[in-house]
């Protein structure tokens, strides 16, 4: 469920690209971003603000970083960072999605000439569909992306969850694997963050979407099979499209180039004069 990589050798910076971190106050608490940007004086074309799957960045940042490459302003969301006594953002989709939304308001007035593209993986999809539809109209959003969406109907009950678990990684690395100290030191926000995911229905909540929709995931997810990313994108009230890529769940840290790819382009849906494209790639491996 989007917990991959973990692990301290996730940082670093890559070639041309500048790394930051930032931290905002909002009203469910502190949030820190990690922020990855053209390195130089390259101004950016697109800002993208990253939702990780349960609320753990680290796995994301090869993909943070090639979206850098190419000329986008990367900013993710990490709001379990803040681990202090006083209050902190609520690690349910709701909690999640209630601050996702004040911290895009904050992501788009730093500057409101360049358009974002907001992406989310696994739980961080269903925390990337609210915080969009939390977002006043005209907040400068231009597409949302949904990558290996959780939770399919016929897995909302734990032992069905459970079965999808055993094959849902398989076409993913054993690089990618959770690093279980980090898991440990949020195991109980994990755990809220699934359960309060297995209520949501995203399948309802696409309906009131406005701005394009892409919804992707690896040819292997069994958390996301094409099925239900069909029916994600069929639900949406604006332009929607399909894409499976190879891989399986994680497949946006082994295969970032193809999710990066994808992503810049997530803005183009609505220029489709047909509206909705539900192609199918399938993935190569």
């Amino acid at each position: 469920m989007g917990a991959g990589a973990e692990g301290d050798d996730a940082r670093g910076e890559g070639a041309g690209v500048a790394e930051g971190e930032r931290w905002d106050e909002l009203l469910g608490g502190p949030v820190r971003s990690l922020v990855f940007s053209p390195q130089g004086w390259v101004e950016p074309t697109l800002r993208v603000a990253v939702f990780p799957g349960l609320g753990l960045p680290n796995y994301l940042l090869p993909l943070a970083r090639r979206l850098a490459e190419l000329g986008c302003e990367v900013v993710v969301f990490d709001a379990l960072a803040f681990r202090g006594r006083r209050a902190r953002v609520l690690p349910t989709i709701g909690g999640l999605a209630a601050a996702g939304a004040e911290w895009l308001a904050a992501v788009v007035a730093r500057d409101p000439d360049t358009p974002v593209v907001v992406l989310g993986h696994s739980t961080g999809a269903q925390v990337a569909l609210e915080s969009v539809l939390h977002s006043p109209p005209r907040t400068g959003v231009l597409a949302l992306v949904m990558a290996g969406p959780t939770f399919t109907p016929a897995q909302r009950r734990l032992h069905r969850l459970a079965g999808a678990a055993l094959t849902a990684w398989r076409k993913d690395p054993p690089t990618e694997l959770v690093v279980l100290r980090n898991l440990a030191r949020v195991r109980t926000d994990v755990v809220r963050i699934v359960l309060s995911g297995l209520r949501h229905r995203p399948e309802v909540r696409v309906a009131a979407l406005t701005v394009p929709l892409t919804v992707t995931a690896g040819e292997a997810d069994s958390f996301a099979p094409a099925p239900w990313l069909h029916e994600l994108a069929d639900g949406a009230g604006g332009p929607s499209r399909v894409v499976v890529l190879p891989g399986s769940h994680n497949n946006v840290f082994p295969h970032a180039h193809e999710v990066a790819a994808l992503v810049v382009t997530a803005g183009d849906v609505g220029l489709n004069p047909g509206g909705r494209t539900p192609s199918a790639t399938r993935a190569r491996d």
